[in-house]
């Protein structure tokens, strides 16, 4: 992977070790595949110019869908139908009417409570929308948008209560596949008070403390803008000191275990730093 220094035989061996005899992959090794550690295994694999193909994986996929192409849920049905898109496959059944029903928001001032991130569901339904050429309708389009706007704050960025860094890459995210104009939210200002010259990013401005994921969706923000972040080399070097011994990634550079979801959310953002020539 070119603009880094990791090393990418130790990172594939770590995804590799992690498959399961079903066809999936767990992050802690015991034989309990799952739908979002396939994902990201195979998102990395990707991402690392790696071939994989295997029949095993192909049937553990396509067997979570139902016959009427619908899922136990929005987060199972997105890595399911994004890793079989990855292996370059098609599911069974056409998931359209399913993706389609479940695209609504919530009521603004009564979300679930059970609703941890405002924007990420929605967020997969749309990358879903887009991944399977699902046209929206302009009124869903527009709904959408007037949801996610709901959010923005005075200072640029997006959350509930006040902006935070995570919620403003989804958003800029979503608003960026629906072909918003993100110039016009003035969200550059609020990225730019997140940045951080020890760490890279930080969460929500003026903080100091930072894990794996705000400098993912910092460098995932920056992307959207097409603006450059401004310590990029904090960022690589905060990515590089989440690498545990076992090739895998760490939320943290003080202590964790290194895990698929956040492997992989170390390879995307040297990735797209790699690509937009940031790093």
């Amino acid at each position: 992977m070119a603009g880094h220094s990791f090393p990418t035989d130790r990172i594939v061996r770590y995804v590799l070790e992690r498959r399961c005899r079903e066809g999936g992959f767990c992050f802690y090794r015991l034989e309990e595949p799952n739908g979002s550690d396939t994902y990201y295994a195979l998102s990395i694999l990707h991402r690392l110019g790696v071939p994989f193909r295997e029949d095993r994986t192909l049937g553990f996929l396509k067997a979570h869908q139902q016959r009427d192409g619908a899922y136990e849920s929005i987060f199972q049905a997105f890595y399911c139908l994004q890793s079989l898109k990855l292996l370059g496959e098609d599911p069974e059944a056409d998931p359209t009417s399913y993706i389609l029903d479940h695209l609504h928001v919530y009521e603004i001032e009564k979300l679930p409570a059970n609703v941890t991130s405002i924007f990420q569901r929605m967020l997969m339904l749309v990358e879903l929308c887009v991944a399977r050429h699902i046209a929206l309708a302009p009124s869903l389009r527009e709904t959408v948008i007037r949801f996610v706007m709901h959010f923005r704050k005075k200072d640029g960025g997006f959350g509930a209560f006040y902006a935070t860094l995570l919620e403003t890459a989804q958003a800029l995210r979503i608003l960026d596949r629906l072909g918003y104009p993100l110039q016009t939210l003035g969200s550059e200002a609020f990225v730019s008070q997140c940045a951080d010259p020890v760490c890279g990013f930080v969460d929500i401005p003026f903080t100091t403390f930072s894990f794996l994921e705000h400098i993912h969706a910092g460098v995932l923000a920056s992307a959207c803008l097409n603006r450059p972040p401004l310590h990029a080399g904090p960022c690589l070097q905060f990515l590089s000191a989440c690498q545990t011994l076992s090739g895998g990634f760490s939320r943290s550079t003080h202590t964790g275990i290194a895990t698929l979801e956040d492997t992989f959310l170390a390879v995307e953002t040297s990735h797209v730093l790699s690509q937009a020539g940031w790093s």
